[in-house]
């Protein structure tokens, strides 16, 4: 755990996370993370442009992509393709230490007829939202390359070189993926109802977590009734809606916590807590220490360094 906060902070005009890249004017996005610095080691369901690789380095963690569960353990990986629903958790709290590497597809997109022939059959087909990597084979070529990759975002300063080598790793990894499934890919699908629902309700959350929301606002949003609200939530997220936004709301805290001298108080107002007492009762359910501690910590740790 550390004073960097996790990537996905802002909203698109599609809804669709906006991603803070270790460069803002270079859409690519490499760090190195562990399962415990999220709520209760579970991290908040979203959907981006962008690829997701996930890397374990250490431990194992679960998977979660539009509702299907996946066990990723040591020196295994994932795809996520764009815009699915996707996030790790870890349901007996154990650790996990991870890579997570995003590229934007917009990095392929110079010539449209390249990136219609031979990329955008495999970003934008819904028939096929992940890939699950495997340690042997074309797989393993792609694990190797993200390891290959991380180092260069590391010290901080991505320049050109660590550009080029960021563009020449996304161009490898499109390359094995476009010769090894391209044949294989379905016909483009969509985009099942019911996700078209979920995505709505996640959207609103995201929208209004600083606010008073009830499961009914939740519900009118997606155009569905409550029950059918908390049944999308428990079938595609293994939460309840009321769950989902309290763990967004602690995560988004964490952006004062740990990078202002903001008082508890005020940070729990500011992110939806009805109280400072509610938001560190919550706070250490979550996290198991105080929010007066979680920051200590944090600071001790960045000054190691």
């Amino acid at each position: 755990m550390n004073g960097d906060i996790k990537y996905c902070s802002h909203l698109n005009k599609d809804f669709s996370e906006r991603v803070s890249y270790n460069h803002p004017c270079f859409p690519v996005y490499a760090r190195y993370d562990v399962l415990s610095g999220y709520p209760d080691y579970s991290a908040v369901s979203h959907w981006h442009e962008d690829l997701e690789f996930i890397l374990i380095k250490k431990g194992k963690m679960t998977y979660n992509v539009n509702g299907e569960l996946l066990e990723l353990s040591e020196k295994k990986g994932i795809m996520v393709n764009s815009r699915q629903l996707h996030y790790g958790f870890s349901a007996e709290h154990h650790e996990c230490e991870f890579l997570c590497i995003l590229f934007s597809p917009e990095l392929l997109q110079g010539n449209q007829w390249f990136y219609q022939t031979c990329v955008a059959n495999i970003t934008q087909n819904y028939s096929y939202p992940y890939l699950y990597l495997d340690s042997g084979g074309w797989q393993q070529a792609i694990l190797d390359k993200l390891e290959e990759l991380y180092p260069a975002f590391n010290g901080g300063v991505v320049d050109a070189s660590v550009c080029f080598q960021a563009l020449e790793t996304f161009l490898f990894i499109m390359k094995i993926l476009y010769e090894n499934l391209s044949a294989k890919l379905p016909v483009l699908g969509k985009e099942n109802a019911e996700l078209t629902a979920l995505r709505r309700m996640i959207t609103y959350i995201e929208e209004h977590y600083a606010e008073p929301v009830t499961l009914a606002d939740i519900a009118l949003a997606g155009t569905c009734c409550k029950s059918r609200c908390s049944m999308l939530f428990k079938k595609y997220l293994r939460d309840t809606p009321v769950t989902y936004m309290t763990k967004l709301r602690l995560q988004k805290s964490l952006v004062p916590l740990l990078n202002s001298d903001a008082g508890v108080t005020d940070i729990a107002y500011e992110n939806g807590f009805c109280g400072g007492s509610y938001y560190c009762e919550v706070f250490r359910k979550y996290y198991g220490i105080s929010p007066y501690k979680y920051r200590k910590n944090s600071g001790m740790l960045a000054g190691k360094e």
